[in-house]
């Protein structure tokens, strides 16, 4: 009869429901003959939903930061984590003027800082501000393209601060003995700031050489550089990098004794120089 037919093919769908939610690894069984005999369809679709209420829906993931602080000119990344996106697509939006910056990967504003970043099957989409300047401060929105669209809110924060090396730009120092150089950071925000040091482009302790010690105060924000017995090798850019802060270089010298001596020697004579034209002077106004 119609009414058999109709019964058979509803316990059908549901123990093809029920298949397809122990594929995806949902553990909730259901009573087909109850089901079928006690419980309309939309009653079933409204258990199902229960179930399963976000598996199917874009929703984020509120672990990222949404308090970014960067410092003037360094680069500020946005992280925005979105699950289950399916199709949609993902944009972010400047709030002070709505502006769209970037849908997708792709960018829609004539400010190249602005760029979207996103690796391949990841819920990861990253807005990258090139060289931070002042105006960049304020609110961004990562928004979802759902109906109604969802968005979250993110804070950028710019700062001027900058490491400082307590040294001359150019440092002048004799072969075996010792480079010993201080950095702080006194404005870099936030109660603690981690601090790199580089001889040019290498991290100073990735060096395989030895007789260096980096002696770094998070707290105080400060760093210690001491590189023992220096040989011509050592010369080279010696940059301090602290967090969420514009890196300071200097520039070291590594010079053989003798050089060092001529060098003190010429430095003798420039500073006794002007004393010697004051005396010149001095003898020219006494014979007026």
């Amino acid at each position: 009869s119609t009414a058999q037919q109709s019964q058979i093919a509803h316990e059908m769908l549901l123990e093809y429901l029920t298949a397809m939610l122990v594929i995806m690894g949902l553990t909730t069984t259901f009573d087909k003959h109850t089901s079928s005999r006690h419980t309309p369809h939309f009653a079933l679709a409204t258990e199902l939903s229960n179930i399963i209420p976000e598996d199917f829906e874009p929703h984020f993931d509120n672990s990222t930061d949404r308090e970014i602080i960067a410092a003037l000119g360094t680069t500020a990344r946005m992280h925005c984590r979105v699950r289950s996106l399916g199709d949609r697509a993902v944009s972010w939006i400047r709030q002070r003027d709505l502006h769209i910056l970037t849908i997708g990967i792709m960018t829609y504003t004539n400010d190249q800082r602005f760029l979207a970043r996103h690796i391949d099957n990841s819920d990861e989409w990253v807005l990258k501000v090139v060289s931070v300047q002042p105006r960049d401060a304020g609110i961004y929105e990562c928004q979802v393209s759902t109906e109604p669209k969802i968005s979250l809110a993110y804070k950028l924060m710019v700062v001027t601060s900058r490491a400082q090396i307590l040294a001359n730009r150019e440092l002048f120092i004799q072969s075996g003995s010792d480079i010993n150089l201080t950095c702080i950071a006194p404005q870099a925000p936030g109660p603690y700031t981690h601090m790199l040091w580089y001889k040019d482009t290498e991290l100073v302790s990735d060096s395989t050489r030895g007789g260096i010690r980096v002696i770094s105060e998070q707290q105080m924000k400060t760093s210690n550089l001491v590189i023992s017995r220096v040989l011509h090798t050592d010369s080279g850019n010696y940059t301090c990098s602290a967090d969420n802060s514009n890196s300071d270089s200097v520039f070291v010298h590594i010079i053989k004794s003798e050089q060092h001596a001529a060098m003190q020697h010429e430095l003798g004579s420039r500073l006794q120089l002007p004393s010697l034209r004051l005396l010149l002077l001095l003898l020219a106004v006494a014979h007026l």
